[in-house]
């Protein structure tokens, strides 16, 4: 099946780039993830765009049926899959945090309880060390002996899942005023970090306000009107009003509430300028590879979903940032020299109330009803056949098979009981079966994003899939999640200077990113790795 996927990504992308200008190699690849981006915030604001998405798209072959292939779509899983051309599956990554059968416990999908934190007294330390895998990365450093990678995220996660399990740094924020790392990478952190983190004073956005970038009528051209009921006010919390301009409330702390404002990616940059020019990133021909992980806009998009005026402005503002940035990449290393590639970890749902306001069906499971269908499945399975059968980690739930066989209860029974409260929650499509999933000889994409999600022994055995349109979040802002594909689709454009812009329909993978970066720099594709290189 892989082989045949090749094959036919190989044809449709060779007809479609016959006399396009080829990728050539690089001595700096810049990958950039922008958390929770749709495709259509680059589409929908392409005449806005002036400066980084702008360069990106016009020297840019975008792949624009590319997808996540796997059915949790979330951070953790996400910037797995772009880092390691690997499915969720193959290490077990489950979500940004799950339920550990053999730990009996929820555990971070970064979590390293041996670490150390280096950089600050404040944070958690994080790093790769629950997966025996290597990642893009890893494959680099094995072939050019001199090469560097640096990852630097907003969130833990995204900073190590990019990284790999080997790379020279590893930087994410602590949500107490400074990026740190882990001894599970360094023993100390470079001078520049420390200098940067000394004059990061994130207290100094206390006063900031997030005022609009452009007028008023343009926000109401390309986006739909403030105030639009359904996300979130974490601003003027006497009274319901999530319009311009915002702030950060008195009582909040202003290094947490930064990662929810477009400042938190200028400053990103600004630490990613530092590591370019402090570390001579593409001074040599053994190439370099910077990973560079936007998570506030995560945040941002959240609270307002992705079609509010609060987001056309955080998308403005990242396009002027990354523009001062690609202007900086080619005064310092010459854009001749470097290749970025531009993704996302998923995409996301807009406001269910934006959708039913449109006509669509859409929802949010309500917290209570939800809640009472897992009162009534536990009060009802203890009552008919024991305790202790399952340990449950939100809708998840994981069977104790040895304790199953002990009181002699059928597996059968016990979903019949699952079964029967969770489908009484609207918004709740089906409930699905671990075993029954993994030996499915089904290939529509659902199945398919399913298969590549599920591990054998640490998944949930059973669990239930949300109807489309909905989500758990409530009662405010928007979220994703799930296999279908207003969650997996994302953008993926890889760039170089002597590039112009061309668009490709050929469905492509978010796996097929550390492959194509692999053979682009004459590295060796490991079997494991589930992507194909894509011909750029």
């Amino acid at each position: 099946m892989k082989l045949i996927r090749f094959i036919f990504i190989l044809i449709s992308i060779c007809v479609f780039s016959c006399g396009k200008p080829k990728a050539t190699y690089p001595k700096l690849v810049i990958t950039l993830v922008v958390d929770q981006m749709r495709p259509d915030l680059l589409t929908r604001y392409d005449k806005l765009y002036k400066g980084g998405f702008r360069w990106l798209i016009d020297h840019g072959k975008w792949f624009k049926n590319t997808h996540h292939e796997h059915a949790y779509t979330a951070t953790g899983p996400g910037h797995y899959s772009i880092g390691s051309g690997q499915y969720p599956s193959s290490a077990g990554v489950l979500g940004n945090s799950f339920f550990d059968r053999d730990l009996q416990k929820v555990v971070n999908c970064v979590e390293d309880p041996k670490a150390k934190v280096i950089g600050s007294s404040r944070g958690k330390a994080r790093s790769y060390v629950r997966y025996n895998t290597s990642a893009l990365g890893d494959w680099v450093k094995e072939l050019y002996l001199k090469s560097k990678i640096i990852s630097i995220g907003g969130k833990d996660r995204t900073a190590v899942m990019l990284g790999g399990k080997k790379p020279d740094l590893a930087l994410y924020y602590n949500y107490y005023g400074s990026f740190i790392s882990s001894d599970y990478y360094v023993d100390s952190l470079p001078n520049w970090v420390n200098d940067f983190n000394k004059n990061l004073n994130t207290q100094s956005y206390k006063d900031s306000l997030w005022v609009k970038s452009l007028g008023d009528e343009v926000y109401l051209k390309y986006s739909r009107e403030d105030n639009f009921f359904g996300e979130e006010d974490t601003y003027k919390n006497d009274i319901y009003s999530p319009v311009f301009p915002i702030g950060i409330n008195k009582n909040d702390d202003p290094r947490e509430m930064i990662m929810g404002r477009p400042w938190f990616e200028r400053e990103m940059l600004k630490l990613s300028k530092l590591a370019i020019s402090e570390e001579n990133l593409g001074k040599d021909m053994d190439p370099d590879i910077l990973f560079i992980g936007f998570s506030a806009m995560d945040w941002m998009i959240h609270d307002y979903g992705p079609f509010s005026q609060e987001i056309l402005d955080a998308c403005l503002k990242l396009d002027k940032y990354l523009g001062d940035f690609i202007n900086f990449v080619d005064n310092e290393v010459g854009l001749e020299n470097v290749m970025f590639v531009l993704t996302a970890d998923h995409g996301g749902l807009p406001l269910p109330e934006y959708l039913v306001d449109k006509g669509e069906k859409a929802g949010r499971i309500k917290k209570d009803i939800l809640n009472e269908a897992l009162d009534w499945i536990d009060e009802e399975i203890e009552e008919n056949f024991g305790k202790n059968l399952y340990s449950r980690n939100g809708v998840n739930f994981f069977i104790n098979n040895k304790n199953l066989k002990k009181s002699n209860v059928k597996f059968s029974d016990i979903f019949e009981i699952i079964e029967k409260y969770l489908m009484r929650v609207e918004g709740i499509e089906k409930v699905l079966l671990k075993d029954s999933i993994l030996k499915s000889n089904k290939e529509d994409k659902i199945t398919v994003r399913l298969k590549n999600m599920l591990h054998n022994h640490k998944s949930a055995d059973i669990f239930p899939l949300l109807a489309h349109g909905y989500l758990y979040k409530s009662p405010y802002g928007t979220s994703h999640g799930t296999p279908y594909d207003y969650d997996t689709h994302v953008p993926l454009i890889f760039s170089q200077e002597h590039f112009k812009k061309y668009l490709i329909d050929t469905h492509v993978e978010t796996v097929d990113i550390a492959a194509t970066i692999a053979e682009l720099l004459k590295i060796q594709i490991p079997q494991f790795c589930d992507g194909n290189p894509l011909d750029i």
